[in-house]
């Protein structure tokens, strides 16, 4: 979602700072990471994301020609670096020169063909952010975050409510179906909201699928802003904290979720994924990791400089690739990730869908139904604040499911 794209980009920054005595502070921090994101182009001089996010660092600091030179260097790489609002390049967005460049840039993108809307929901309040199928019964589960709960709907989009008023969700995040143990597994958080500074909350939440009971509540007390998660094989939970940077997970046998790896190890952290033998698969800002299940401990996989897998919001196993909904580095594309060497190293990437869909307004997540992945569409989740309103209510549509064709 939007507020959690910028808390990836602060993230990656390693400062987010809102009052104005910090400023030297904030100023300091962006020096410190400036320097930590050039020593990264040392080893990685190829990596267009590396430029894309050290030219935020420089716009964070008022450098605008500095930033404007790193983004001119990226045109003719073809890499889908777009800028996108609200995601730190506020202070020069309306510079025409900065506008000239992003439009070279957008134009760049290769237009894929619209893929088709599966459905469509008719609440344009809901604010949805996360999306699965359950395959048994033929449905969707999709969390709403401005009404903190979660509806299910038949592959026509005929809705009901899922959730009961009394389960008391917060803003509802990613979810996920076990199918194996008949259960829906969903993120419930305050993390981006105001009321954090009061009382900060974070659960997993789970059902029963043939009944709909809520049946348990797993609280992950360290936790800042959980965002999604993937269930293993063996029914093991992990989930990612966007705003600490960090894995949490809990095995079948436990009560609640414990951080797993060390804190901060996975900058912007969001979509998480795990393979049909259990390899576990997480988008961090910079790219992908695989993630030790023994240790927690992250390694990024390679991969050829003509290939962009940063700024990953939904990420899938499927059929021996990753599916992913990119959103932070580009208004919002699906990309099929090539996976090769056993799943250690990624070999190319093919763009399923553009970001030029007329139904695409903030993609987020997505779910994996009959060789397709049902993206969220126009999530607006720009348009949620942290208050608990929505901006411009009255300018929002009915949520569009897009099912992009997950082979072009």
């Amino acid at each position: 979602m939007r507020f959690i794209r910028l808390m990836i980009v602060s993230a990656l920054l390693a400062y987010a700072l809102t009052s104005a005595e910090a400023a030297d502070a904030a100023a300091a921090a962006a020096r410190a990471t400036l320097a930590r994101v050039q020593a990264l182009r040392k080893e990685r001089p190829g990596d267009g994301v590396l430029v894309f996010y050290q030219a935020l660092v420089h716009v964070s600091l008022g450098e605008r020609d500095a930033a404007l030179e790193l983004l001119r260097s990226l045109k003719g790489r073809k890499l889908g670096l777009v800028p996108v609002r609200d995601t730190g390049f506020d202070a020069v967005w309306n510079d025409p020169e900065f506008q000239t460049i992003r439009k070279e840039l957008a134009d760049e993108e290769p237009q894929t063909p619209a893929s088709p809307v599966a459905f469509r929901l008719k609440d344009p309040k809901l604010i949805p952010e996360g999306i699965a199928f359950d395959a048994k019964g033929e449905r969707f589960f999709i969390g709403s975050i401005a009404q903190r709960k979660i509806i299910v709907t038949d592959a026509k989009g005929q809705a009901r409510d899922f959730s009961s008023p009394s389960d008391k969700l917060d803003p509802v995040l990613g979810l996920a179906v076990d199918a194996g143990h008949g259960h829906l597994y969903a993120v419930s958080t305050n993390g981006f909201e105001e009321s954090a500074k009061t009382e900060r909350r974070n659960a997993v939440v789970r059902y029963d699928l043939k009944s709909g009971r809520l049946t348990n509540r797993f609280f992950a007390p360290e936790a800042m802003q959980l965002n999604d998660l993937t269930v293993a094989p063996d029914s093991t939970l992990y989930v990612t904290d966007s705003m600490g940077g960090t894995l949490f997970r809990k095995k079948p046998d436990e009560a609640k979720l414990t951080r797993f790896g060390a804190a901060g190890a996975l900058r912007g952290a969001n979509g998480i994924a795990v393979s049909a033998d259990g390899i576990l698969y997480a988008a961090i800002s910079t790219g992908i990791v695989r993630v030790d299940t023994d240790t927690g401990e992250p390694t990024r996989l390679p991969q050829p400089d003509t290939v962009v897998t940063g700024g990953i919001d939904g990420l899938y196993w499927h059929e021996g690739d990753l599916i992913g909904v990119q959103n932070v580095t580009n208004p919002g594309r699906v990309v099929r990730i090539t996976m090769t060497d056993k799943g250690t190293r990624i070999a190319g990437l093919t763009l399923l869908q553009s970001y030029h869909h007329p139904d695409f307004d903030e993609p987020t997540t997505g779910a994996i139904a009959n060789g397709a992945l049902h993206v969220i569409g126009n999530s607006y989740v720009g348009h949620y604040q942290p208050d608990g309103t929505i901006k411009n209510a009255a300018d929002l549509k009915g949520t569009a499911i897009i099912a992009v064709p997950l082979r072009r």
